[in-house]
């Protein structure tokens, strides 16, 4: 269902429910934004605090090259950390660039290159190391965040001494981001959940007088018009009331003229019916009948050879179901087609030939004997169906040539059921494309060759459906397949 076919009621309240939605999502937004920015720069400005304090702290020992004295002061800090702190180790770097002492000193011990520390560690030492300012990292690893910082530490002089890296444990670090963003989403929930249903009130009673023209309205002509009056909406100045006082206006025309509105109807209406049939009598049937003369004389007095003589047998059938079609609408009767013969199927190999040779494909033409002994199916629709299952198969198999390319047309009759299957050679189409096969205007190749289908398949979809049959698609990779089943009761026995 479309939107604009939804109620009155249904629209207003989900309007007001959806900007009460939107607004909140935005604000949340907003709020957790805000949140995780600020997260980040508490956290970067933590660091880069204990970053310069660490600095000036360990001056001394790098100058006295006192490795015991830098081990106690970057243990200070992770010592008396809480249990939320995200810090989780210190290095210190010397001027050289390699470790002088370490948090961990089993994981990264002395002397060990800054190149070969853990990312982020390496790229924000570099960093720091070469502009000589605080650095703070902050990036996305395989398992969660990734933080750390470095700063300079720096003699009275200005001389490097060396480097303070910070490593940071992600996984802490994201807990308060999640923790920051529940918070945020738990102040949002009680507004929302007492909004949604104000709004939705509101306007399910703001649309009840529009739901209730509309139900008087669609009871015109099929309810007394006083019944109808009685379900409208009150009189009134505003919009809905001036509609109300229309409708009663109109109610009281409607009643004055019943009676002249259907004798008129049913005037018009054999009026149409009589300049229908007058126009199909004299723009159809006096070229229909010459046509059908000249293909007789032809027959009787030329002398066609055999192809020539099939063809014009084919052309008058065609011409004599137009005939039928024609009279059947004039008379208003339902259309009958002949019943489904051995010729139907001749007719068609006769089409298809010409088709497939100008495409330089083999024709494969297997027709069972019993397939055309009594078929109790209409005859122009299966002819319609199979020929545009062949034409369509021609179309595939020249999309993709090779040396055998060829198409294949096999019918056949078992108790209850026609089975028609026509097949061509080509690539094999995924399930995707088979699962669309027969929806009008889609995709039929891919690559170069690639175009979409008209309404071909289509319509043998709709003509099978008619029929009470089955129509299905298949593709192994050398073969592409429709096979049609359609049902046939069985001939009664004889005597």
């Amino acid at each position: 269902m479309r939107l604009r076919d939804l109620s009155w009621r249904l629209k207003v309240p989900l309007a007001i429910t959806a900007v009460i939605v939107l607004t909140e999502v935005v604000v949340t937004t907003l709020l957790v934004t805000r949140a995780l920015a600020d997260a980040r720069r508490d956290l970067e400005a933590t660091a880069e605090s204990m970053t310069r304090l660490l600095a000036r702290s360990l001056r001394d020992p790098l100058l006295r090259d006192d490795l015991w004295q830098a081990f106690e002061v970057i243990s200070a800090p992770l010592a008396a950390r809480r249990n939320d702190s995200p810090l989780q180790g210190v290095v210190v770097l010397d001027a050289a660039r390699q470790v002088f002492v370490a948090s961990d000193p089993r994981r990264l011990p002395v002397l060990t290159p800054a190149a070969v520390l853990p990312e982020p560690l390496a790229g924000v030492t570099a960093r720091a190391a070469s502009d000589g300012r605080f650095q703070f990292a902050l990036g996305r690893g395989p398992v969660g965040p990734e933080l750390a910082a470095a700063g300079p530490i720096l003699a009275d002089d200005g001389t490097r001494l060396g480097t303070v890296v910070l490593d940071f444990d992600g996984a802490i670090y994201a807990q308060r981001l999640r923790a920051a963003v529940v918070d945020v989403a738990l102040l949002s929930v009680p507004g929302l959940l007492l909004l949604v249903p104000l709004g939705w009130y509101a306007g399910k009673r703001l649309a009840e007088p529009l739901a209730q023209m509309a139900q008087a309205l669609s009871r015109v002509g099929d309810a007394p018009p006083e019944r109808v009056l009685e379900l409208l909406p009150p009189e009134g100045g505003d919009e809905v009331g001036r509609l109300s006082t229309q409708a009663r206006q109109m109610l009281a025309g409607l009643a004055r003229k019943a009676a002249l509105e259907r004798e008129v109807m049913a005037f018009d209406r054999l009026a149409a019916v009589g300049r229908v049939s007058a126009a199909i009598a004299h723009e159809i049937n006096n070229p229909l009948g010459g046509m059908l003369n000249a293909i007789d004389t032809a027959l009787r007095h030329g002398q066609p050879d055999a192809v020539s003589r099939r063809t014009l047998g084919l052309l008058e059938r065609g011409l004599q179901q137009i005939r039928a079609t024609v009279g059947a609408l004039l008379v208003e009767a339902r259309l009958d087609s002949p019943r489904l013969t051995a010729q139907d199927w001749d007719d068609l190999q006769l089409l298809i030939q010409p088709e497939a040779a100008a495409r330089q494909l083999q024709l494969r033409w297997l027709v069972e004997p019993a397939a055309t002994v009594d078929t109790a199916l209409p005859a122009h629709e299966v002819r319609q169906l199979a020929l545009n299952l062949l034409l369509n198969a021609c179309a595939a198999a020249q999309a993709a040539p090779t040396e055998g390319s060829a198409v294949e047309f096999l019918v056949a009759r078992s108790p209850g059921m026609l089975a028609i299957v026509v097949g061509n050679t080509g690539p094999a189409l995924p399930p995707e494309r088979l699962a669309h096969m027969f929806e009008p205007f889609v995709e039929a190749d891919g690559g170069d060759s690639a175009h979409r289908r008209g309404l071909g398949l289509w319509v043998c979809w709709q003509i099978t459906q008619r029929l009470g049959g089955t129509i299905d698609a298949s593709s192994d990779g050398e073969w592409t397949r429709v096979a049609v089943t359609l049902p046939v009761p069985d001939p009664m026995p004889e005597g």
